[in-house]
Formats: structure tokens, sequence, C-alpha cells
């Protein structure tokens, strides 16, 4: 048996003050009587009176003792023998998937409660510390022995809309050990790829949930046509086949209602037809599933921007053909820049020399320029013969899609140095690119007639691949993001001031770079604000991570260590009551006892 609450042992006392009550002498009354047949009798009580004399044998005083010691015993909230004691960690995942909901009750409210049964069984002494795993690691609770305010922070966790970063939190955990050797960890987890994850040290899971069956909307793409705007949906069901109702939004007015099949365990497409002019699609899957939160996919449309680019050039006819490819740009085109301002362009491309001093804002392409261009400096002119090669990293695979980059000739070039390489003409970089104050470069090191580029297919493809890099969509890095994850806005240096609305109309302010409060679903808002007061709006979208889909899985409870079966977690079942009832009986017949003088 193990005791709960130690300092309880106080009320023991409560044995002595009963003893002391029968040892202590009772004072007597004068009373004038006309006889003294009952002298006897008096006599027999004076002599029970006296003080510190051997205790005789009493009902009274035994009943009353048991009863002192049963009401010391509940003090100590009596529990019998549990597993291991000591300061614990106890992990919550807070990913999407445990807002799944199954009798009643979400994955994480489930979590709870097994954390809050556990947290009643511990020692006084032991120390609780609450960990969140979520898209970052949260400390909610730092070794806490208030057991109020251990169970105050347990009710309060919520479940995120991103995914759990279970590693962190492990690794956070972990480190604690370093403080406290003998630290249990204890983690809370629907994810059935727990038990892989977590290693050899001595860390408990408790699986939570059940398995469950769910669906939901995996895609959503619109394109234009004549007759209005497509909107294809793609669905994903998890679990037995089974027949769903799907409706279609369009600017917040349903156009169309679809009752589509989906297969077992698989996917099913969709389309439905909207207004052309449509800004605002979101495809909502209405049949109830465990989790409601995925059945809802939006798509909205980009504002229509002209970009400006200022050509500086003496003349060069593959270069002008190659911008005039693009829709979205206007082109200025100049053989001198004096008399020109270049703060009001998006792009400013020098085909030759460029000016010492470049232009403070837009960005820069620059072909030969002859000077240094945010960190990239040309080196002396070689006429090295070579192959033409891209270069591993990511960004320049994706700057030199679709290129095949054969049969190239170059005649003369310049070596380039600094910044991330892109294109090389065997070792030597031949295009580089970089970044400076949010503002992107990318540097030719050769003029377009010293070789055969110009004449060859690679040449239009390498500019729109360099033209999407320079002239970035303000939610580039967006598309493909999913809640809770950090996102990366590209903001126009001339802008006076950005900030981001949420879904749910919070205002709040950003910038160029990471931007990290995206833990809603739904439709954001990227204002701009220009030096003219102008406005200018860009939206974007985030969902669900797919990966928090598929719920027909769940953790296992067990123990990573040495194979070792699960064991009852903290103190085992508190048995005050019973101590207390055998309290009760006690003082019932007490009360007999004394009423019939026994």
């Amino acid at each position: 048996m193990e005791w709960l609450l130690p300092a309880g042992s106080w009320a023991f006392l409560g044995i002595i003050v009963v003893v002391l009550l029968y040892l202590l002498k009772r004072k007597a009354t004068r009373y004038e009587v006309p006889s003294l047949l009952l002298w006897q009798k008096m006599e027999a009580v004076r002599e029970a009176s006296k003080p510190f004399q051997k205790l005789r044998k009493q009902w009274l005083l035994l009943l009353q003792l048991l009863l002192a010691a049963l009401l010391a015993f509940a003090l100590l909230r009596p529990a019998l023998p549990g597993g291991h004691q000591g300061e614990m960690v106890l992990l919550f995942d807070v990913s999407a998937s445990m807002q799944a909901v199954s009798d009643g009750k979400s994955r994480l409210e489930m979590a709870v409660d097994e954390a809050l049964s556990l947290v009643e069984g511990a020692k006084e002494r032991d120390a609780v510390t609450i960990l969140t795993a979520g898209s970052t690691v949260g400390q909610a609770l730092t070794r806490s022995r208030d057991k109020q305010k251990v169970r105050s922070v347990l009710l309060g966790l919520k479940a995120e809309n991103g995914t759990a970063d279970m590693e962190g939190a492990l690794s956070l955990a972990r480190a604690m050990r370093r403080d406290v050797p003998e630290l249990r960890i204890i983690v809370y987890s629907d994810n059935d790829q727990m038990e892989g994850d977590l290693g050899s040290d001595d860390v408990k899971i408790q699986g939570v949930g059940k398995p469950a069956v769910n669906r939901s909307v995996l895609s959503l793409r619109c394109s234009a046509q004549e007759d209005g705007l497509n909107a294809f949906a793609r669905l994903g069901n998890y679990g037995a086949a089974a027949q769903v109702t799907v409706e279609c939004y369009a600017d917040g007015n349903l156009c169309d209602l679809r009752s589509i099949s989906l297969p077992d365990g698989g996917e099913e497409s969709i389309q439905f037809l909207a207004p052309s002019e449509t800004q605002t699609i979101w495809v909502t899957i209405t049949t109830p599933d465990a989790l409601a939160m995925d059945n809802t996919r939006y798509w909205v449309a980009q504002p229509k921007r002209e970009r400006s680019i200022l050509l500086v050039t003496p003349g060069n006819v593959f270069l002008e053909k190659a911008l005039a490819l693009r829709q979205d740009v206007k082109v200025v085109k100049t053989l001198s820049m004096e008399g020109l301002g270049t703060q009001e362009y998006d792009l400013v491309i020098y085909d030759g020399q460029a000016p010492a001093e470049l232009p403070s804002t837009g960005s820069i392409l620059a072909l030969a320029p002859g000077v240094e261009v945010f960190g990239i400096q040309e080196g002396e002119a070689s006429q090295t013969s070579g192959s033409l090669r891209a270069s591993k990293s990511a960004l320049a695979q994706r700057l030199t899609q679709n290129l095949l980059l054969s049969a190239f000739s170059l005649r003369i070039f310049r070596p380039l140095n600094g910044g991330q390489n892109i294109l090389t003409w065997g070792d030597v970089p031949l295009l580089s690119v970089a970044e400076k104050d949010g503002r992107r470069a990318a540097v030719l090191g050769f003029d377009l007639h010293d070789s055969n580029l110009p004449m060859k297919p690679d040449f239009p493809i390498l500019m729109q691949n360099l033209l999407d890099y320079l002239l970035p969509e303000a939610v580039s890095a967006v598309d493909g993001a999913v809640a809770g994850e950090p996102i990366t806005l590209v903001t126009d240096e001339r802008t006076m001031s950005v900030q981001v609305v949420t879904p749910s109309g919070r205002k709040i302010a950003a910038g160029s770079g990471l931007f990290t409060d995206t833990g809603e679903i739904g439709i954001y808002a990227l204002q701009e604000t220009r030096p003219d007061n102008t406005q200018r709006v860009t939206p974007f979208v985030l969902h669900m991570a797919p990966s928090e889909a598929d719920l027909r899985q769940v953790a296992a409870s067990s123990l990573r260590s040495q194979g070792e079966p699960v064991e009852r977690q903290g103190a085992g079942r508190e048995i005050t009551v019973f101590f207390l009832l055998a309290a009760l009986v006690v003082l019932l017949v007490e009360w007999e006892v004394n009423r019939r003088g026994a």
C-alpha cells in the first residue's frame, strides 16, 4: 500500500488526545446527600477518575482509538501499489488528427482524461512537466507540484491545425533527464508510427482514440473556360466505400451540389462549374465523419498584375522576343538610363555595361555587366573550352528546369565569383544568382552574341525561369504550404507597411521573410501599403496537412524499454473511501455502545 499524502500523518495525534481524555482526572463537584448508601458507587467513580492510573479495558476507549486511527489513515490518502513514482513529463501530441471525435470526445480530450487519472494518483512530492508537440514545441508547465495547477493546464490544452514536431518535443524531454536521471516521459498520441520513432530509452506511449472513418478534400484546382470557371476537386476516402454529398460555393453562394461514390480507401475526382467572375470557391463534404476540419478546401483567384521591366540595351532582338512571351509584364526599352528613374520598375535588365550605382529598388538581371552586382563579381576574360552544366542545388534545378543544355558553344566569357551558381562552363560559374535585403539579382558571365544560346530553344525557357525567380509573387512560397508551418512572404521593398489578415479577421504586422502565425485554416490576405497610400491585397490559402487525414490506425500503448509490458503508471487506485466507510461503521458502533452504557 502507498500513501499519497504523507503530510496527513499529523492526524495520528488524535489518538494521544483520546488517551489523555481517559487519563486526566475529571473535576469533582460537591453535593449534599441524605444517605451514604450510594457511597460505594461514588467511590468506584472516584477511583476511575484518578489521573495516570493504569487504563482499564473499556470498549468505548478501544472504539474511539480505532476511529481516530481510521481517520488519520484516510488523511494519508492510501492507494494500492502502482508503477514507479517520481518526476514525470507528460508529452501531448496536439496535431490536427487529435481533433478527431469518437464517442462524443476528441482524441485530445481522451488523452487529457488519461493524464488526469495519472495525476490524481501521483504522490504529493511528484513534480509534473507538460509539453505539447504541435507545429512547434510548447512547454505548458514546468516541474510543478501543484496538482490544481496541473489539472488546470491539462484541461486548457487545445489541438492545433498542423502537424506534430514529436522529435523536437522528445529531444526537449530527454534533455531534462540530464538534471533528473529518473525522469519518466509519457507520450499521449494517436500516431501509429510513434513506437518506431521513440528510440530505446524509457518512454511510455499512451495511445489514444479509436480507428475512425474519415473523408477529405485533398485538392482543389480551378481553370477558366468559355462558359465559366471549372473547379476540379479530388476527394480521399479513409474507410469503407461510401456515398457522400459534396457542395460547391462560389463567393459564398451555393452553386452546385453532387452525390458521389467513394471507393474503399481510394480517391475520386469531381468537377463543378462556377460563374466566370468568381473570386473565391470552396468545396465541402457535408456527410459527417470523424474529422470535420479537412472536409472543406478553398481556392482564391489571384489579382491580375502587370509587372514593369526596364530593359537597358543597345539592341538585342533575342532578349526582346523572350520578354514578349510574358503577357503580365510591361517592357520599357532604353539605350541609356540618363534621365530615367528606376524606382517604379520591378525589374531592371542590363544588356552589357551596368552603372556603378545600381538601382535601390527592384530586381536586377545583368548580362556581362562589368561591375559587381549583389556580391557577384566578374573575373578575367577567358576562351577555355568546356560544356554547359547545371549545378546540383534545388534552386539551380528549378531555374534550369526543361533545359536541354546540349550542343552549346561559347566564344568568350568571364567566370563569376560570388552568389549561388546556377550554370557552369565545365567547373567555371557562368550564371549566378544572389539575394540582398529582400531583393534578387541574376548575373550572366557572357554576352549573348558570343554564344549560340539565343538560337537554341533553351534560351526562352531559361528567360522565363529567371523572370519567375526575379519577379516572385507575394505568396510564391505559400503554394503547397499547410497550416501551422512558417511561410515566406515576398513583398516589394518599396512597400511602406505590411500586414496579414487571418481567416478569423485578426490583423498581424508582417514583412518580407518568414511568417509564423499560420495556425488557422482558410483564406488569408496579405495587405501591402505603397508610398502613394494605395493598397495591394494578395489572398492566399492554408489547409490542413494531408498526412493528418488518415485516422484508420492509432498508436498502441507500449513501453519502449527492453520489450517490457506496459505497467500501471503512477500510484495505484486510491482507497481512501474505504477507510472513511470503516470509520463511519466504528462511529455507529461507538454511539450504540455509549447509548447502552456497556
